[in-house]
């Protein structure tokens, strides 16, 4: 398992994006208090990241925790994408290091 860094929702809430390289799977597991409380992606096999984001605020509203920020869904999208590896991590990089130089249209 590849594990991307911790996001700290509130004091004793956090998650933490996972990929399995032997599946090929994307999840975000959800700590609460120190303890796990759940995993997203489970069930559903994700492979891309944007499939994790489409759908992580419905599973964290069924855990009993807020909605994401717009920021919190970007430092997931990245820790996903570093967790993954591969020529998207290298973009990533690219682009966290020359910001000004790097345009999506």
């Amino acid at each position: 398992m590849a594990y991307g860094n911790a996001i700290d929702l509130d004091e004793t809430t956090r998650i933490v994006p996972v990929f399995d390289p032997v599946q090929r799977t994307l999840s975000v597991q959800l700590w609460k208090g120190g303890e796990p409380a759940g995993i997203h992606g489970l069930v559903e096999h994700f492979t891309h990241p944007d499939d994790v984001l489409d759908t992580i605020d419905e599973f964290l509203e069924q855990s009993g925790v807020r909605a994401l920020t717009e920021h919190e869904i970007d430092v997931l999208a990245g820790e996903l994408i570093m967790a993954k590896g591969g020529p998207d991590t290298a973009l990533l990089m690219i682009a966290r290091q020359n910001p000004e130089s790097f345009h999506i249209y």
